[in-house]
């Protein structure tokens, strides 16, 4: 072969395989095209989906909106707790027709004292009740009840200690103890007191700056624990007369369920010692004892 022809061949195989990098080049390069084509086809989809996303989110959140301003306008606040108001002396007895107060000693206690509030509402008719302090956080709804239906809530002391027997600081401690889990529950003191066992001394009239309340008819329920025996005491009830019980016993709730609508019967309006106390012009002063409203 003359030298002409083998620099011929040698420029024809090197063009071949310049053409085959060149089409290599143009292969990958395609194939790059291609990758970066699906890439980017993925990327819109994504994109897609989340624009979707945002706008579901977006809807949800605005419904939520809707809804919540729908429920609580612009410029309210949410409801609170319905604050009950009632007058504890009624304006609105009459003078002219006879009255009693009931009275229960010993309380609260629900499975009794709530029979004795539910009856009382039925009727338009109240009563006082002489709390024992250490009682009245446990059935603090109960207490709590009885005041929302314009009872008089007033004291029995915290633990039912006999005062006749305290030295004046122990009767101040006392009382102390009584006022304050008593407050905690409704709200303000009590402006009446029961002293335990009926005991009353000189000490405790220049110590206690409250009035205290006795009774002229006592049903001695605690003794009898019975129905009939209580109402027998109370047949003979008069306009001012204060009634002792004690709402510890189902017995006594039986009792005042019978006797409630009797004494409405007969023309009597059951109320608080307190509103005995008004209507019949008497000024009750701390550290004395009241047997009625006569």
């Amino acid at each position: 072969m003359s030298k002409g022809n083998k620099g011929k061949d040698r420029r024809e195989q090197g063009d071949s395989r310049s053409i085959w990098i060149m089409i290599s080049a143009a292969v990958v390069l395609g194939i790059v095209i291609i990758a970066m084509a699906v890439q980017l086809v993925r990327l819109n989809r994504q994109g897609e989906r989340n624009k979707s996303q945002i706008k579901t989110e977006a809807s949800v959140d605005q419904k939520k909106k809707n809804t919540k301003e729908t429920e609580n306008p612009a410029g309210t606040e949410e409801p609170e707790e319905e604050k009950i108001r009632v007058e504890h002396i009624r304006k609105d007895l009459d003078p002219e027709k006879p009255m009693v107060a009931l009275t229960f000693d010993d309380g609260p206690y629900d499975r009794v004292t709530n029979r004795i509030v539910k009856v009382l509402a039925k009727h338009d008719s109240r009563a006082t009740f002489f709390v024992v302090g250490n009682r009245v956080e446990r059935y603090a709804d109960t207490m709590k009840n009885a005041y929302n239906k314009g009872n008089q809530i007033a004291t029995h002391t915290f633990d039912h200690g006999d005062l006749s027997k305290m030295k004046k600081k122990q009767i101040r401690r006392e009382l102390k103890r009584a006022f304050r889990v008593m407050k905690k529950i409704n709200g303000e003191n009590p402006t009446m007191l029961r002293p335990p066992y009926g005991n009353v001394n000189d000490k405790m009239r220049q110590t206690i700056r409250i009035p205290m309340i006795y009774w002229n008819v006592d049903t001695e329920d605690w003794a009898s624990r019975n129905k009939d025996k209580i109402l027998s005491r109370c047949k003979s009830i008069k306009d001012g007369d204060i009634v002792l019980m004690h709402d510890l016993y189902p017995s006594t709730a039986a009792a005042v369920e019978k006797l409630v609508p009797k004494l409405r019967k007969k023309g009597f309006q059951l109320v608080t010692v307190e509103e005995l106390f008004y209507y019949k012009g008497i000024d009750a002063k701390g550290g004395k004892v009241y047997f009625n409203g006569r």
